[in-house]
């Protein structure tokens, strides 16, 4: 079986490592919790760093002659300097990651949910922005993976980040590498996902090689490339087209398992069964044409099978019971 390499990620320290909220309880995080033994992660609570202390008087985003501060209601005090101080400081220190899992809504770490407060109290919601914290590390990876734990409750977009995670760990070893031979290699197995993504830019990212520039500047441009081309998943056209060119360069197909194939595209574009359902379909039939080989194609499995969330989290609820 193929070994995946080890993202690191940067978490919410609140998020399964600590009761650590302003009210003294931590949250419960499933895909934290699931990638904790495949995954190096960095926990951090930026309100805890900055000085303050478990349990706290709750912050707030403040509108103040123009500028968004952070303020503490209770007291009054303003930690908008200490926040963005710390910030710099930690993310100058912190190294290579991959992606980050954020705690949303709050005033410091929230991706784009952070309530700003007209006041310090009773007063309107005048917009949302990112929090302090979270903002800076946005900046800092433009186009990384980086995710809120209550939306990585859904199953798409779980599957998103997971996949573009992956995918940005395994380039991060190729840049460490930086081989024209490891980025072929690197291409070769991410073909049909890129295609599935953005086949414009999957182009442009395949001419690259070829180009005769120096490996450095191929490697950055095709980062900048990758990341534009994760942003958001592709449409179920593009999905389409990718998993029925992946199913041409199959060997020993049948007539049979052709129609079977195609009923079962027709069937996924029609909303009547799951993308799984075809992508399983494929896997078998993958590894009768390649065996374990099947297994580096990203497209069929871009992440770890121990990290596929539950198809149906109540599947073995007894409905019939009075």
């Amino acid at each position: 079986m193929r070994q995946f390499p080890r993202p690191t990620v940067l978490v919410s320290r609140c998020l399964e490592f600590g009761n650590v909220r302003h009210d003294g309880h931590g949250v419960r995080s499933d895909i934290v919790r699931d990638m904790m033994p495949l995954a190096d992660i960095i926990p951090v609570c930026p309100e805890i760093e900055i000085g303050l202390g478990v349990p706290r008087d709750p912050l707030r985003l403040v509108r103040v002659d123009g500028e968004d501060r952070l303020i503490m209601p209770s007291t009054g005090e303003d930690l908008t300097d200490r926040m963005l101080d710390f910030t710099t400081d930690f993310l100058d220190g912190l190294g290579d990651i991959d992606g980050c899992i954020f705690k949303g809504h709050s005033p410091s770490m929230g991706i784009d949910d952070a309530k700003v407060y007209a006041k310090e109290s009773m007063s309107p919601v005048v917009k949302r922005m990112s929090g302090l914290f979270a903002g800076q590390v946005i900046d800092r990876y433009p186009g990384y993976p980086i995710e809120e734990n209550d939306r990585l409750r859904n199953s798409r977009i779980r599957h998103h980040f997971l996949t573009q995670l992956y995918t940005f760990t395994a380039f991060r070893q190729v840049k460490a590498e930086g081989s024209m031979e490891a980025l072929v290699e690197f291409h070769r197995n991410n073909r049909f996902l890129f295609i599935s993504y953005d086949p414009v830019i999957a182009t442009e990212m395949s001419l690259l090689p070829g180009s005769g520039k120096d490996i450095s500047l191929i490697l950055d441009e095709y980062g900048s490339l990758l990341s534009s081309l994760m942003r958001r998943p592709g449409s179920v056209d593009q999905k389409v087209n990718a998993a029925r060119d992946m199913f041409s360069m199959l060997a020993d197909i049948t007539q049979e398992e052709s129609s079977f194939f195609e009923d079962m595209v027709g069937r996924y574009v029609n909303n009547i069964i799951s993308e799984d359902a075809v992508f399983e379909v494929l896997r078998m039939l993958a590894f009768r044409s390649q065996g374990e080989g099947s297994y580096y194609n990203s497209f069929l499995y871009p992440y770890p099978e121990q990290l596929r969330g539950k198809v149906d989290e109540i599947r073995d609820k007894e409905y019939w019971d009075k």
